[in-house]
This record gives C-alpha cells, structure tokens and sequence, in this order.
C-alpha cells in the first residue's frame, strides 16, 4: 500500500499473517512521521531515534522494531529488538528501492510487514491518504 500526507509518502507491504495491510503499523508510521517533522527545527540533519515498541492494535500484537530519522523511517514488524538492523534494512532495500544492491543476506529475523516513509521533496504535490 501506498499513501501519502503533507510531509511523507509511505509504503507498506502485507502482513504475512493476516494477509492484508496492518493499520496498526500505518498508524506508528504516521505518528513516527509526525514526531520527525515536529523535531526537525531541533534537530541536527543526521538526528535518528531507534527503539521498539508491540503493535498493540495489530490483531497478532506484533512486536515491532523502528528507525527513524530526518532521511527515511523504517518500521519492522514481527521481529524482536535484537534483530540485526543492517540485514533488516537491506531486505527493506530489495523491497523498496527502485535499483537495489543483490540480496544476499546471512540468517536475519524475517519481518511479517515492514513500513517505509521517506520526506516529500518540495515539488510533489500533497493529497492526504491518497492510495495507489
């Protein structure tokens, strides 16, 4: 699923458990989403917050993992907060990026969804939850 607000466009894949998007994780991309745009005038450019929270909303109470900073927010659902960050985001390269490196990753805890939110850049027009 695809969507966007004033500030970033989002992405998220299905859960691999209920077979659909996750409202839960389009929720804390958004609010994660919001909490940057908020800190930005605060912040210095390479300012990242990283944690791990259980998707409380989500039928399966996923645990999640998350990254976020002023460049692109990644939220990993389904995987504990030792999962290893690198291998994660380069899955999340192979999904997302339109000319990505080859995947060949180790072993690394496999999310059920991940969700993905990059900034608007100034000449995209805005149009609230507009789905793709």
């Amino acid at each position: 699923m695809i969507w966007k607000t004033d500030s970033h466009l989002f992405t998220a894949t299905v859960c691999q458990h209920t077979g659909k998007t996750c409202p839960a994780v389009q929720r804390m991309a958004e609010k994660l989403s919001q909490a940057m745009t908020a800190s930005k005038p605060m912040t210095s450019g390479d300012f990242e917050i990283e944690g791990s929270s259980v998707l409380k909303h989500c039928p399966m109470d996923c645990p999640a993992k998350f990254t976020a900073s002023h460049n692109r927010i990644r939220i990993f659902c389904g995987v504990t907060p030792e999962a290893e960050t690198d291998g994660l985001n380069r899955f999340a390269d192979a999904l997302f990026d339109p000319s990505p490196y080859p995947l060949a990753l180790p072993q690394f805890e496999r999310p059920c969804a991940i969700a993905e939110a990059v900034p608007m850049t100034t000449h995209q027009p805005s149009e609230h939850h507009a789905v793709i």
